[in-house]
């Protein structure tokens, strides 16, 4: 049976493992050890890791040492060590590795993470955020009903952008925490293509508003593609930050996905048809440069109505 340590850092992320072929180990600070560490705190000789040779487990010995050995948070003596059990010695961190545990069956490595590489590019981060400033000026620009302040309103984009890059940032950081890769760029890269996307097709539904008038199943036409939209972006940021089962992940973005859609549904399409005497309106005038189906003259305005009342007089006679 082979002794296997792993030397981890003070947040406890793997970076180096010793295996020994034999019975007993001896850590310490003295190069005659058969583990040396180059750690103040420890003695020449600090500890000896051991198999007992009556019951086959593994065994921690204290030699000694000025500072002690902790096994899981705890000052020992002496210990019987069960695998992923951690000892700190000085400021050393060694886990325990019990190799005769098998290990969990690889996942399959999916085509669709080979082909997400191109998001980990800086420079394509530097594209996208011109971009969705860009576009973000522009409308602003084109909505606006006052005089257009470039240096205030870039302020206030900037700001909305940088608010925005909260979400990658608090997936980078989980995925930090529970010791993966952070994946930031690939992250920022996702929100920054997200928001392009939902910018856009907020520019499309104003133009059709704006032309055609929809009824009410354009409301929920509305609903499916934006929910689509959050439900895709939420399992491509699990999938990017986290490597982990489908199944699991599924479930994630499913409660993450309703989290976000349902009080939406909730306010704009489970209203109360009760007369109020307090109604809410939306003063929003879209600007000329949605209209694509031309415009009228105020004559022709004027006498389309007037075939309008007549039509309407006409019906109410028959």
């Amino acid at each position: 049976m082979a002794i296997v340590l792993e030397l981890l850092s003070r947040k406890n992320i793997p970076l180096k493992h010793f295996k020994f072929e034999q019975d007993y180990v001896c850590v310490g600070r003295d190069f005659n050890n058969d583990l040396r560490l180059d750690d103040p705190y420890v003695c020449p000789s600090h500890m000896l890791v051991a198999i007992d040779p009556e019951s086959g487990q593994l065994v921690v010995n204290d030699c000694q040492s000025t500072n002690g050995i902790k096994v899981n948070n705890k000052y020992v003596k002496q210990a019987n060590l069960t695998s992923n059990d951690i000892i700190k010695i000085g400021r050393t961190r060694l886990r325990i590795i019990d190799t005769k545990i098998p290990l969990p069956v690889a996942m399959p490595l999916s085509e669709l993470e080979e082909n997400l590489n191109w998001l980990n590019r800086a420079f394509l981060t530097v594209f996208l955020t011109f971009v969705c400033l860009s576009y973000m000026l522009i409308a602003k620009f084109i909505n606006s009903i006052e005089e257009f302040n470039l240096i205030s309103v870039l302020t206030s984009q900037l700001s909305q952008l940088a608010i925005i890059c909260i979400w990658p940032l608090c997936f980078a950081a989980l995925a930090k925490i529970s010791k993966k890769e952070s994946h930031l760029v690939n992250q920022v890269n996702l929100t920054l293509i997200t928001s392009l996307l939902v910018y856009v097709l907020s520019l499309l539904e104003k133009v059709v508003i704006f032309n055609i008038q929809p009824g009410a199943w354009f409301n929920w036409l509305e609903l499916g593609v934006f929910s689509i939209i959050v439900v895709s972006f939420i399992w491509l940021s699990l999938f990017i930050a986290f490597h982990q089962p489908d199944n699991r992940r599924n479930i994630i973005t499913a409660a993450l996905s309703c989290m976000v859609i349902i009080p939406i549904f909730a306010m704009g399409y489970l209203k109360d048809d009760d007369f109020n005497s307090r109604p809410n309106y939306d003063p929003t005038l879209l600007a000329p440069s949605y209209n694509l189906t031309g415009t009228i003259s105020s004559v022709e305005f004027v006498d389309s109505s007037e075939r309008l009342f007549d039509r309407v007089d006409k019906l109410r006679n028959d």
